[in-house]
């Protein structure tokens, strides 16, 4: 069989629940080799694949039925984003619940703890759900295109072999997880600050953080994050880079990294005793924290170095329609 065949059809039933996947390939190819009519020249089957539509097209009309709480086009993506997410959220929210309770200032029983531990997870899981839920939502409503490309011969040869410019899938799952990670870490700092502190054994913990003084800033984190995890999203849809996609998320990670630095300089947020522990003072802190900014800033600078000349200086694939090996 026709490796365009084998590649088309393994796409289509890659959507499908995996109890139907046997049937509906052995069923698509008994189709496509009735469509072809005994001509197997790759021009043949080249017009009879485009005409059967894109694969997540196809795979929609053999579930026999659509999904419309997001959207029958998004709806996978979403479902899978919101796995991942609720994955982390609820192993996060655990750890976390375990050790705040850990550090309690009065005993706790095993009963309690547990009680306590299962209601952080379901709210953070209320939370998650609520949070990815709102952001499709919103794609939906503005017509975010989440497919691949148009359905055309270079969208069917991509089957065959990976363009030069793909965005590796672990690449986006990795962003989409640590966003998740770090957004959940962002709601713990917000109602308690001072869980970052030193600690002391007979006395107690000095916070890193004026509590007073920062949550105010991480309301305006939070929705920088949110922005970031939208663009992976995005890019996990997309699959490849475009020239539009490189410069939404440029702007995105720059965003996020000016947030940052203006955050950390916000010097009444740092415990004046928590700087006095260490024997230091406030001008030996700013000179680490913009030390650090400074770090961070060249980091994302070749980051998106590297993202730019994938972009725009990797090769082409060539005439045959095939990608050069990497």
């Amino acid at each position: 069989m026709h490796d365009l065949i084998v590649r088309y059809v393994e796409e289509t039933v890659r959507h499908l629940p995996v109890k139907e996947r046997e049937d509906v390939a052995l069923e698509l190819e008994a189709n496509i080799q009735d469509m072809l009519a005994g001509d197997d020249s790759t021009g043949k089957i080249e017009e009879t694949l485009l005409a059967l539509g894109s694969p997540a097209t196809l795979a929609r009309q053999y579930r026999g039925k659509e999904r419309y709480l997001i959207g029958p086009e998004t709806f996978d993506l979403y479902l899978m984003v919101l796995k991942i997410v609720s994955l982390v959220v609820a192993l996060v929210t655990m750890v976390i619940t375990f050790v705040s309770l850990f550090f309690a200032s009065e005993p706790t029983s095993i009963g309690v703890m547990i009680s306590k531990v299962l209601a952080s997870v379901f709210s953070g899981l209320s939370g998650a759900f609520l949070w990815v839920t709102i952001t499709f939502a919103i794609m939906s409503y503005y017509q975010v295109n989440t497919e691949l490309e148009e359905w055309n011969l270079k969208a069917l040869h991509s089957l065959e072999q990976a363009p030069t410019r793909r965005i590796k899938k672990s690449d986006s799952i990795g962003d989409m997880v640590g966003l998740s990670i770090f957004f959940v870490l962002l709601i713990v700092l917000y109602s308690r600050s001072d869980l970052i502190a030193i600690y002391r054994k007979g006395a107690g913990p000095i916070p890193l953080f004026v509590s007073s003084a920062l949550k105010p800033y991480i309301i305006g984190w939070m929705i920088t994050t949110i922005l970031t995890f939208c663009v992976a999203v995005i890019k996990f849809a997309k699959k490849v880079w475009s020239t539009q996609l490189f410069v939404i998320s440029a702007v995105a990670d720059l965003l996020g990294l000016c947030y940052f630095i203006f955050l950390s300089t916000r010097w009444h947020i740092y415990n004046p005793d928590f700087l006095a522990f260490f024997s230091g003072n406030i001008n030996q802190w700013q000179i680490i924290v913009k030390a650090a900014c400074v770090v961070l800033l060249i980091l994302t600078l070749i980051s998106l170095g590297d993202d730019a000349y994938t972009v725009f200086r990797r090769t082409r694939p060539n005439e045959s329609g095939k990608a050069p090996a990497r």
